[in-house]
């Protein structure tokens, strides 16, 4: 199985480890939450929790795909190649996208109430990584997120210009964008991005993902 005994161990660590503290941290946000929608009931923190637990699946299916891989070397498991492109890319595909739709809905569930947002949101989510899938393109699947993360960001600027005053949500907002996008950079093709820069851009990810974390964690207090 030569292609996978070409695997950095060192790479290899890191990306596992990367994976898991985000993942820690997603479903702890959405594990925070949970008194406070609780107690409130308030569809916009309803819609924001699940947006961490959907990238908290994303990173968990990244994890169980890296996993595999091991499996495989460990064990001398023939695996397709194929599998390790297609695996990610259809179920990170999905799960991010839900996420990134759940976080837009918290933004604009008072002006646009749509009834079964979370099947509307799920034939949306089934088409982009549909899309991705068909055209093995992951840049598609860029594209499409930062498209629906551009809107959320639209609405979010659109909302504080009309109260006049930056929110703590308004912020978190933007503290996603951009742990979005260097996340996206973190997973950059390595044969364009040196490890020593990815491994930084993962650095920022978390930092940024640990920050939006402590404020949540200091609202639930």
């Amino acid at each position: 199985m030569p292609p996978f005994h070409l695997i950095d161990p060192t790479r290899l660590v890191v990306e596992i480890g990367y994976t898991l503290i985000i993942v820690f941290l997603c479903f702890s946000i959405y594990y925070k939450t949970r008194d406070l929608y609780d107690l409130t009931k308030y569809e916009g923190i309803k819609y924001f929790r699940i947006t961490f637990l959907f990238f908290g699946l994303a990173f968990l299916f990244r994890f169980i795909s890296v996993f595999v891989m091991i499996m495989g070397m460990t064990f001398d498991i023939e695996f397709s190649r194929y599998l390790f492109r297609v695996f990610p890319l259809v179920f990170n595909g999905y799960f991010s996208t839900m996420g990134i739709l759940s976080l837009t809905y918290s933004m604009i569930w008072k002006e646009l109430q749509i009834k079964h947002i979370l099947i509307v949101s799920n034939v949306i989510a089934i088409i982009i990584s549909g899309i991705a899938f068909f055209s093995r393109s992951m840049e598609i699947l860029i594209e499409a997120q930062a498209v629906l993360l551009i809107f959320t960001i639209i609405m979010a600027i659109y909302f504080y210009s009309r109260s006049r005053k930056i929110s703590q949500l308004y912020i978190l907002y933007v503290l996603f964008f951009l742990f979005w996008l260097v996340n996206q950079l973190a997973l950059g093709p390595r044969r364009f991005i040196p490890f020593e820069m990815q491994t930084a851009f993962q650095l920022i990810s978390i930092a940024v993902i640990g920050i939006i974390y402590l404020k949540v964690n200091k609202w639930t207090m």
